[in-house]
């Protein structure tokens, strides 16, 4: 393989980009982003419950003042619950937390054997497509040719791999997405069986109130029949390759809270819980993976190592795949997390009682700081248990696809590998030290003097030369 000598003096790193400062932006930018970060944060999806305890508090306050009754009960019971309540909620938020992480470890698990798939596939294996090198010179232009764009296909198949998972773990169904058809279109239909059980397969609690997060983006994904489709070129309609679900104000309404679910909920529920994801497409790309793999070791075009190189990260692939399966469909069990929920509010309810007497008035603020406290707690970790959606806390996997992973498999498909005799008998290689003879002038001394040069070499961090 060859390259110009231009592309080995391109600069290896792009210049760091200027950190985000919101007051430098003009006033009405600065608010939507302290508006969307609003958003992001606990008081947007519990306030219906911030509202409700504040009216709460009022009344025992105003019972307790106003009437002769006395509401107020002694403060033991908050040492007792407080403490209980701690370790519950501890133990809440450490497990979502952790199916959190450990989804970002799967991703960078998909990262990494993206990476070590395109190094395989565009390095490790020649560009050709027969057994036998072609003696015809046209024949053998066209050989070379196949080659490079099989090579390239099968580099972008691990791009494919990613987005298919991206688009899987929301219960987005098929193909037909703009990120993705232009990857996968042109193969076959394996009809594999999805991993992704309905609600009723995934635990026996189907069908009772959630109560996981509330807020504008409870949903976990989006219909591929979404109204923002377009046409792809000679192609069929495409969905966007990220459609949250859009913004309804009912989503805060406080029915949310009582197992009653939105229209738009309602369909939701019916297109992810009730219906699951019918085919598997990420494991059919690695099957089509797998198969180029077997045409190359019967074409004996590339040696063993390099076929278990590959197989290997086809393995990685499915190992991701598994681990991300896990993660979705290994929900809290329903009775532990009601109990959750069902302790919160009597912490919080109970609480009014206690302060009345020594607290007054001042009774409703420091409820209203506990509640955001305990249920905050809550919510959180009822949305980051499943990181795959479009909450404003998930995971960006769009930036996963389109930033890390194509971006990367572009720019190691952009021109073929040089000659290693190019780069490293370079003047640029320095291997003594700077303003030391460099690689190409070593190249004319005899083994003998280099080796002696390199004994006597201060090195780079030496002190003459830092």
């Amino acid at each position: 393989m060859t390259t110009t000598s231009s592309s080995l003096s391109e600069p290896h790193f792009a210049s760091p980009r200027e950190a985000f400062n919101p007051l430098q932006h003009r006033p009405h930018k600065t608010f939507f982003f302290y508006l969307k970060a609003l958003a992001a944060t606990a008081a947007f999806r519990i306030w219906p419950v911030l509202l409700f305890m504040a009216g709460w508090a009022s009344m025992v306050i105003s019972v307790t003042k106003y009437t002769a009754a006395n509401l107020a009960i002694p403060n033991t019971m908050i040492t007792v619950l407080g403490v209980l309540l701690g370790l519950t909620l501890s133990y809440r938020t450490s497990s979502a937390y952790e199916k959190y992480s450990e989804g970002r470890r799967m991703w960078s698990a998909i990262i990494l054997v993206s990476r070590t798939w395109a190094r395989a596939v565009w390095i490790h294996c020649p560009d050709t497509v027969l057994s036998e090198p072609a003696t015809d010179p046209q024949e053998k232009a066209r050989d070379f040719a196949r080659g490079v764009i099989e090579k390239k296909t099968m580099v972008q198949l691990a791009l494919g791999f990613a987005v298919a998972v991206k688009h899987y773990l929301r219960y987005e169904e098929g193909i037909h997405y703009e990120d993705l058809y232009p990857l996968v279109n042109f193969i076959p239909a394996l009809d594999l069986p999805s991993g992704l059980p309905s609600e009723t397969d995934t635990h026996i609690a189907a069908g009772l109130p959630s109560f996981g997060a509330v807020g504008a983006y409870a949903g976990s994904g989006s219909s591929a029949a979404s109204t923002h489709e377009k046409t792809y070129t000679h192609g069929p309609k495409l969905a966007p390759a990220n459609a949250p679900p859009h913004f309804e104000w009912d989503n805060l309404l406080p029915q949310r809270l009582f197992g009653k679910k939105t229209k738009k909920a309602q369909k939701e529920e019916l297109r992810t819980c009730a219906h699951g994801v019918g085919h598997n497409v990420p494991l059919e790309i690695t099957m089509f993976m797998s198969s180029w793999v077997n045409t190359m070791q019967h074409r004996k075009t590339i040696d063993v190592p390099t076929i278990n190189v590959l197989l290997a990260a086809i393995a990685s692939m499915n190992d991701s795949l598994v681990n991300l399966e896990r993660i979705l469909t290994t929900p809290i069990p329903w009775s532990y997390n009601a109990h959750i929920w069902q302790v919160s509010w009597i912490y919080c309810m109970a609480l009014p009682f206690q302060l009345v007497s020594g607290f007054g008035w001042i009774t409703v603020p420091a409820v209203l700081i506990t509640a955001y406290i305990v249920m905050g707690y809550a919510s959180i970790a009822g949305e980051i248990e499943n990181p795959f959606g479009y909450d404003p806390n998930d995971l960006n996997l769009g930036y996963f696809c389109q930033e890390v992973i194509a971006k990367e498999l572009d720019a190691t498909t952009a021109r073929p590998f040089p000659d290693p005799a190019q780069w490293i008998f370079s003047s640029s290689n320095q291997i003594l030290g700077p303003n030391m003879p460099a690689a190409d002038r070593l190249a004319d001394m005899s083994v003998q003097e280099i080796r002696a040069r390199l004994a006597s070499a201060p090195g780079y961090f030496s002190p003459q030369h830092v």
